[in-house]
C-alpha cells in the first residue's frame, strides 16, 4: 500500500504469532546457516522483487520471537520497518495494548502512535 509516495504497510501481529510458532526452516535458510555467502547472493536476487510488506514480514520472522514480550517485539518490528524504508504501519494486534505500553513504545522508538480501533494502531515514523 502506498501513501503519498511513502511506504505504508499492514502488519498483522496475530498472524505473526501463529506463523512463528509453526515456522519450519526453508532450504535457503538451512544452506545460509552453513554457507552464508550463498544465501546473500540468492536473497539479493529475490529481495528486489518483494514488496516492503513482504520484506518486513520476512525480517520479522527472523528477528521477532513469540517467547519475547509483545512490547519488545513491536519495538524490534519498528526498527526493522525503518531500515526497510517504511514510513507508516497499521499494526493489527490480537488485543488492545495498555496505554503505558503505547507511551513506552512512542518514547523508545520515537514514533507517533494513534489508536484506530481497540486492536489496531497506526504508527508513523
Amino acid at each position: 500500500m502506498e501513501h503519498q509516495g511513502k511506504a505504508c504497510v499492514v502488519f498483522d501481529y496475530t498472524s505473526f504469532l501463529g506463523a512463528s510458532c509453526s515456522k519450519k526452516w526453508t532450504f535457503l535458510e538451512a544452506i545460509s546457516s552453513i554457507a552464508p555467502i550463498f544465501g546473500l547472493a540468492w536473497k539479493d536476487g529475490i529481495k528486489s522483487q518483494e514488496t516492503a510488506e513482504e520484506r518486513l514480514w520476512n525480517q520479522a520472522m527472523k528477528s521477532l520471537s513469540a517467547s519475547r514480550s509483545d512490547e519488545s517485539n513491536i519495538h524490534t518490528l519498528l526498527k526493522l520497518a525503518k531500515t526497510e524504508g517504511i514510513h507508516e504501519i497499521k499494526l493489527v494486534m490480537p488485543y488492545e495494548l495498555e496505554q503505558e505500553q503505547i507511551e513506552r513504545l512512542k518514547k523508545r522508538s520515537k514514533v507517533d502512535i494513534q489508536n484506530l480501533q481497540q486492536d489496531e494502531l497506526m504508527i508513523t515514523f
